[in-house]
């Protein structure tokens, strides 16, 4: 474990998703904020720090492309960011590419989650 925990940020409209998620990272290194939309993720980045994003696709309002391309403006390209999505058209990888995001496929994994962000986050930091 690091000596301060990852601060990550995860956007999902969906309850049950935004409780699997706080399961699946409850007790190890990441100190996790949740938003139920695209709009409220964006409010917790202006009063909070972060160092990763895992941002759903599709919510309304607000959708996580919408989300990432505001952070990128804020933030860098260096920032992570994961968009989940169970889409699998050519189109949503390209845009994903475009903006520099890396994704994640739904269904989630859950038991694997914590080990991805935790590589995302460590090649971030070279």
């Amino acid at each position: 474990m690091s000596a301060a925990p990852w601060r990550v940020l995860a956007a999902d409209d969906d309850p049950t998703t935004r409780l699997l998620m706080q399961a699946a990272l409850a007790g190890s290194d990441f100190a996790l904020t949740l938003a139920d939309s695209g709009d409220n993720a964006l409010a917790c980045f202006q009063v909070s720090a972060f160092d990763l994003a895992l941002l759903d696709v599709e919510m309304p309002g607000l959708d996580g492309f919408a989300v990432c391309a505001a952070i990128r403006q804020t933030h860098g390209s260096g920032f992570p960011v994961v968009l989940m999505t169970g889409r699998s058209d050519p189109e949503f990888f390209e845009r994903a590419r475009q903006l520099g995001a890396r994704h994640i496929a739904k269904p989630i994994d859950w038991t694997s989650l914590a080990g991805q962000l935790r590589s995302l986050l460590a090649a971030a930091q070279r």
